[in-house]
């Protein structure tokens, strides 16, 4: 491997573990916050309540998905799951497009 390709591997692999660890990350505290929505976790416990804080800006685009929910009580809390499928997706795509294989300025070829 030349001193070129070594470097271009250093930084693909940061990349992608950084994308990996966001996304897993995102992804825990979103299933965190279905399973503590299932089971009726109280919003006044401090742990649930940050937790509910800081999944809320995430989950606020999609709260149009939950207008029949009730407010407290066991609930399936449908933006959250939604959520929690699509983040697993995005980080698919966002590691495709990273990795885009190089194009020349050839011809195609035939």
């Amino acid at each position: 491997m030349t001193k070129r390709s070594q470097q271009k591997f250093r930084e693909y692999s940061v990349n992608w573990l950084l994308i990996l660890w966001i996304a897993g990350v995102i992804e825990a505290l979103l299933l965190a916050r279905l399973v503590a929505r299932l089971l009726a976790g109280r919003p006044d416990n401090p742990s649930l309540e940050l937790l509910y804080a800081v999944t809320a800006p995430l989950v606020a685009p999609l709260q149009a998905l939950n207008y029949d929910q009730p407010p407290f009580g066991a609930a399936l809390d449908y933006a959250t799951l939604v959520l929690a499928i699509l983040v697993p997706g995005c980080a698919y795509l966002a590691w495709r497009l990273l990795h885009r294989p190089a194009t020349t300025g050839g011809p195609p070829p035939s």
